[in-house]
């Protein structure tokens, strides 16, 4: 018996090597709204909510990326009971949501939406789009799936369409592809007591696309000559000073969110 699953990381260093001129052409939107004092939304639900963390507060976070998470469809913690499994299913297949969401947010003129899920089949997430795309037209888009899921399956969301669909529709829409074989389980073994599927790769594939993300746009930043606020590493160094700066430059940003005077108007 060998250890294999390592191997399987190759699939998303490879995924993301083919995709870097997106990558570069994305993170040059991200820079346009840090530049402009803005922000780029990110939404997601189920497991994919970790990519968004990973982006909005963590060692390394720039600030300008605000979460669009919703405890309904992203605290996937219990696995019975009022918060279990079949619950939080249930809701990520609620159509109508985007709208709801979208509600709750001021656009500003450069922002970005990003929205993030493993397969870009889950309703709650296609509606989201569907209705950003709407909504804001003038806006950028951007969606973080499975390209192979999101093509191949058929859609479950009323409008017949799957995240992958709506972006190419969008000519300010943009997709990128997590990596994620289709099934999502990249290891397969067959055991003494049965064939065996396990390790999906769909979080660390989103989770490596937003990294790449994060070192492309800050180095587009200081490309511009813009100097930006990155959150340092608080475990080997007093960084109270850069703490308190990156909250800051936060807060200005976060408050944008829920009242801009500039805001994008919706088209309902």
């Amino acid at each position: 018996m060998s250890l294999t699953f390592p191997d399987q990381l190759d699939i998303v260093k490879e995924g993301l090597k083919k995709q870097e001129n997106l990558l570069k052409q994305v993170a040059g939107f991200y820079a346009d709204a840090i530049e402009s004092g803005g922000l780029v939304h990110l939404y997601a639900n189920g497991h994919s909510r970790q990519s968004v963390e990973e982006t909005v507060i963590r060692m390394g976070a720039l600030t300008g990326f605000k979460p669009i998470l919703s405890d309904a469809i992203t605290t996937f913690n219990d696995v019975t009971g009022a918060n279990g499994i079949r619950v939080d299913q249930f809701y990520e297949k609620v159509e109508g949501i985007g709208k709801i969401l979208l509600k709750e947010i001021h656009f500003g003129p450069k922002d970005v939406l990003v929205v993030i899920t493993a397969t870009g089949t889950t309703p709650a997430a296609v509606d989201m789009a569907a209705e950003f795309s709407k909504q804001y037209p003038g806006l950028k888009i951007i969606g973080i799936a499975s390209a192979t899921q999101s093509a191949k399956i058929p859609p479950r969301h009323s409008g017949g369409k799957n995240l992958i669909h709506i972006l190419e529709e969008n000519p300010n829409g943009y997709f990128i592809d997590n990596s994620m074989p289709n099934g999502d389980l990249s290891v397969e073994f067959q055991g003494n007591t049965g064939r065996y599927n396990v390790c999906p790769l769909s979080t660390v594939g989103a989770i490596s696309v937003t990294q790449s993300l994060n070192e492309l746009t800050i180095k587009e930043l200081d490309k511009r000559g813009v100097k930006h606020y990155v959150l340092r590493n608080m475990h080997i160094a007093d960084t109270t000073d850069n703490y308190d700066e990156w909250l800051d430059d936060q807060r200005k940003r976060y408050a944008l969110a829920s009242h801009n005077p500039n805001r994008v108007q919706p088209i309902q």
